[in-house]
Parts: C-alpha cells; structure tokens; sequence
C-alpha cells in the first residue's frame, strides 16, 4: 500500500473554456482505480480561481451585455485609429487595452484587492461540487481541506492538519487540498509548497506534480528531459521550458526538491499521460522526471520545521559549519558567511552551503534577526563581543557617533577595525555608517532576542569605555550565542 499526494497544477487543467473536464474525470477515475487496490490518496488541486474568473466573467446579469460591449469597444476603437487625436488617442487606446479579452478581465469586482480572492471564493464551491459529482460516479467520496498560511504556522497546527488527513483516508475517503486565496491572498502560498506539505504531515511515501508537459526539460525545445535527479541537482536546475501554471517548472522543481530532503519521492510527469496514476504508483515504471528521496522520512518531531513549515529566509554557512552541524553542533556565527532575505528573529531559515547554494543542509528557527546576523556573520567570539559593546555605547551614548568609534579611544573599536578578518573590518564599516535611528533600532531588537546576553554587557558598563565583561560567566554568555536554536535544528542526510 501506498500513500501519495497528488499535485494537480492549473495548467494541466486549463482550458479554452475554463477546465479541461476530461483531464480532471480521467484522474479521478484512475484514482478510484488506486483506492480500490488498497493505495491511499490525497489530491491539492488547483483551478478555483480560473474557475471563479470565468464565472464572474460569464454568468449573472452582465452576462447578456457581453457582445455588445466587445462591439462596442471595437468600434471605438477603430474610430480612434483613424482619426489619430495625438496624445488623447493614446490614453483611450490605454484604457480599453485590459477589456480586449472580455467583460471578465476589466476592472471590476476582481481587480479590487487581490486578483485571486474573490475569483477563488467563487470558485471554490463550484470546483468542489463538480470533484463530488465526478467522484461519485465512480464510488468515490470526497473531503475538502482548505489550507491557509496559519495551518502551516506551527507544529500544533501541522497536527491537527496531518490528524484530519488521517482520519479521512482511514474512512477511505478521498481528501481535495487547496489553498484558501480566498482569506489568505496575501500569504504567498503557492500550491506546489502545499503539496509538500500535505505530503510531509499525512506521512507520505510518494508526492506526484502533475502539469502539462510530461517532464522537466533542460531545453526549450523539449528534447533533452531530466529523467532522474538529486535533491541539490532539482534545485540547481534552470529550466526554460516548462508547466504554464503560476509556480511553474522552477517552483515544482523547488517543491520536488524539499519534499526529497524530507524522505518523501517526487515525480512530475503529465496529467494526459494515460494511466499516469498507475504507473506512478509502480516503482518499476519510467514517468517523467524523479526527484530522488535523500534519506528516510523525517520523524515527528522534525517535521514541521523540516518539511512543513515556510522558510524566510538563507543562512549560507562554510565547509567547516556543515561538518559540526552534522556531529551534533549548533551552527555559530563564525560558520555564516551570508545571510539572505530579511527576516525576524524565530523565523525558520534554509541553511545551505555557501560554495554551491543549491544543497540545503537542514533548516532551523534563528536566534537573532537578520540584520543583527548580517552585522555578526562570520566573527569571532572576541569580535562578537566588540561589536556588542560598540552598538551598545552607540546606543546609549552616540549624540556624536564619531567619537564613539575612535580606535585610539576604545579599544573595542582598536580591535575590531584592526581584526585580521575581512568580517571584522566590514562589521566596524557598518558601525560606522548607521543613522542614529537605525542604531536604535538594531540594538532594541538584540535586547529583545538576546536579553541575557545584552544584560551581562549593560551590568558590567565596560562597554561605556570600550572594553568588553572579562568574568568568566561574560565570556561563555559571548561563546555561546548562535545563529540557530540548538533545539529547532534539522539537518537533512548528506
């Protein structure tokens, strides 16, 4: 028996009328098909919003108007074409561009707020009664599970998430995932990373990514596809041809990636590839492009940071980093040596290797935030410790922050811009350079992600001389800051 997450993408079922109802009944009956030979299956599914467009667009009581207004528009149009009218001609011909493709695609309803909320919310239903009808014919019941932002926002909620999964197909029911664009069209969640989560928190052994090409190619022309990959080979891939939905074959290749870094296999193939289901269900079977599991699934405990929960970020971290990290260490600042996008502390991060970004090593909850790590990357614990009591003293005592970084006055401030180390010059560069406001800011934010740490530099006031706590309690609070909580690490098998 097998348990596999489907990923059907909206391209695999557009049409030129919608949805490609042939497509989407040909799946469902192939997952009858799976049910009955005992496999379990949970399908994400795409298409409430293109759905929902074509509703909005079509039916109701502008429905009859359409015509009309498209005669209307064209001759308009025309009229301006021939009469010219200079600069005028140009601003009519501007604003009847978004009405060329029908009433749907002007402004209206859907283009206040987000383009998908309303689309999605009128969707949704439609979507899900046509699933219930389909899989009815075949002797299928049907659950739908929405999926917001905040069920994927912490492990409680990725059990309850995985509970209900279980309890659906332990009823032999057949579970339809979405993401809710309806309440969460500002969360970026995008169904590819549903998909891998959905897979991580129901404990699935299999996750297939259906789309309208039958692989993952190389080349535009289609001719060169990637049969079989690794973990860091997906992710290093830079397709120029590939599915047509809003993720695309880059974001598959992505999500194929972290679900393999998980223990969960990835495929992407075709959804109008005959008996596609079967076949990929069939270990044996060659079906589009495989994204090769990198170790056993990740257990309990490991899974929502791991596999589930939202990355915001990279922490890029060196040779030696990767080698501790795998012994059981914490990963120290002096191992990061970039860090990417911006984010606040306890924020989960991608930890990869700095010399070839595309092998991620692991995940975790940071300790610090973004540009307190920027500031702190790859220092000493010596040079960590002049860095706080310069942005300290700057804090507290900066009306006139040149003098507060004189070398010949403080000898943090003699140690830090003489330091062997180009993190050492460039973190005294970035002292030097911050606005009163921005000094403020960063120090604040230290005090509050660091509270023991700031109190053993403010209870010692060295730091108003330049000089860092000498106690022995001091210097271990110093060596033992990290970029990462030791407790949220997860490193995934080499």
């Amino acid at each position: 028996m097998t348990r596999q997450v489907i990923k059907l993408g909206s391209s695999s079922i557009a049409s030129a009328d919608g949805l490609a109802l042939d497509v989407i009944a040909g799946l469902v009956s192939q997952i009858a098909v799976a049910q009955r030979a005992g496999h379990e299956i949970i399908l994400v599914t795409s298409g409430s919003a293109r759905l929902g467009r074509q509703l909005l667009a079509f039916e109701g009581p502008t429905a009859s108007a359409a015509p009309a207004l498209q005669s209307l528009i064209g001759s308009v149009r025309t009229a301006i074409g021939s009469a010219g009218h200079g600069d005028l001609g140009r601003k009519l011909q501007d604003v009847l561009r978004p009405y060329e493709s029908g009433p749907g695609s002007g402004p209206g309803p859907q283009a206040a707020g987000t383009d998908a909320a309303l689309p999605s919310a009128v969707g949704q239903p439609a979507l899900m009664a046509m699933y219930r009808q389909l899989a009815a014919a075949v002797g299928v019941e049907v659950c739908q599970v929405l999926v917001s932002r905040s069920d994927l926002a912490s492990a409680r909620a990725m059990g309850d998430l995985g509970q209900l999964l279980h309890d659906a197909l332990g009823r032999g029911l057949l579970p339809i995932v979405n993401g809710n664009d309806a309440t969460d069209p500002h969360a970026a969640l995008d169904n590819d990373q549903v998909a891998v989560a959905i897979a991580v928190a129901a404990e699935a052994s299999r996750l297939l990514f259906l789309t309208d090409v039958r692989a993952a190619y190389r080349d535009s022309s289609l001719s060169e596809r990637l049969a079989s990959l690794t973990p860091a080979q997906a992710r290093a891939v830079r397709v120029t041809a590939g599915g047509s939905g809003r993720g695309g074959m880059g974001s598959k290749l992505s999500a194929a990636a972290r679900a393999a870094c998980c223990g969960v296999e990835a495929a992407i193939g075709s959804a109008r590839e005959p008996d596609v289901v079967s076949r990929s269900l069939n270990p044996r079977a060659r079906i589009g492009t495989v994204v090769r599991a990198a170790g056993p699934p990740l257990e309990p405990a490991r899974r929502w940071i791991g596999g589930i929960a939202y990355s915001e970020g990279s922490l890029q971290v060196n040779r030696e980093a990767e080698e501790s990290l795998r012994t059981g260490s914490t990963l120290f600042l002096s191992g990061v040596k970039r860090v990417d996008d911006d984010f606040a502390a306890g924020s989960v991060v991608e930890i990869v290797d700095v010399r070839h970004p595309e092998r991620v090593l692991g995940r975790g909850s940071v300790a610090l935030p973004s540009a307190i790590l920027r500031l702190l990357r790859a220092l000493s614990p010596t040079e960590v410790a002049c860095v706080l009591s310069i942005l300290l003293r700057l804090r507290y005592r900066g009306s006139d922050s040149g003098s507060m970084l004189d070398p010949g006055a403080f000898p943090d401030c003699r140690e830090l811009s003489g330091g062997a180390s180009r993190a050492s010059q460039e973190a005294y560069a970035q002292l030097a350079a911050f606005s009163p406001e921005r000094v403020a800011d960063l120090a604040d934010s230290l005090q509050l992600a660091q509270p023991h740490l700031c109190a053993t530099f403010l209870l010692d006031k060295g730091f108003l001389r330049g000089e860092v706590p000498e106690a022995d309690a001091a210097r271990r609070v110093v060596r033992s800051i990290h970029a990462v909580h030791r407790e949220s690490l997860v490193v995934y098998p080499a």
